[in-house]
């Protein structure tokens, strides 16, 4: 949760975020929007919080279930889709005149960097982004990063998807 209570650290990706915006300003056709972002996900993506679990899709859920709830027995066929694409985020930061304040930086950015975990075929932004189930995680402390795209899945992420499957599988049989 640093990406929220260290000041120091704050003030280093904020000051990352504007050297990017300025980099941009002086060279637009190398920092062009992909390459924005790709640059911006690998700077915030330091820390747990960023691209925080906020749900899974029932998909994903029952995926999961028929591997007891380890997504390491599932390669490649789970991902965390973002609920607004990186893209719009990239938009949002850098296509404007001045970079945005420290404060309103961190708004934006993690209000945009939730995500949801999915299956790979259901992170498609040409299509609507697909219903799922709310996880409550505000601090982040379920599905940490792993690596930049990857999060931990450990016994008490397994335990929590276990818990909540089978809540909606009793609220099913009612």
């Amino acid at each position: 949760m640093r990406l929220v209570t260290d000041s120091i650290l704050r003030q280093a990706l904020h000051g990352l975020y504007v050297a990017l915006f300025n980099a941009k300003r002086a060279c637009p056709k190398d920092f062009h929007g992909g390459r924005l972002t790709t640059i911006q996900t690998a700077i915030m993506g330091i820390e747990n919080y960023g691209w925080r679990v906020v749900g899974i899709t029932r998909e994903a859920l029952d995926l999961l279930a028929t591997a007891d709830f380890n997504k390491n027995k599932l390669p490649r066929q789970l991902c965390r889709g973002h609920i607004i694409d990186r893209i719009d985020t990239t938009r949002l930061l850098f296509e404007r005149e001045e970079p945005i304040g420290l404060e309103e930086f961190f708004e934006v950015f993690l209000n945009a960097d939730r995500t949801v975990i999915m299956l790979n075929k259901q992170n498609d932004h040409t299509n609507p982004f697909p219903d799922y189930i709310k996880i409550d995680n505000p601090d982040a402390m379920l599905f940490p990063n792993g690596s930049l795209m990857s999060w931990k899945h450990r016994k008490k992420e397994r335990e929590y998807l276990r818990q909540l499957h089978a809540g909606l599988e009793a609220r099913g049989q009612e």
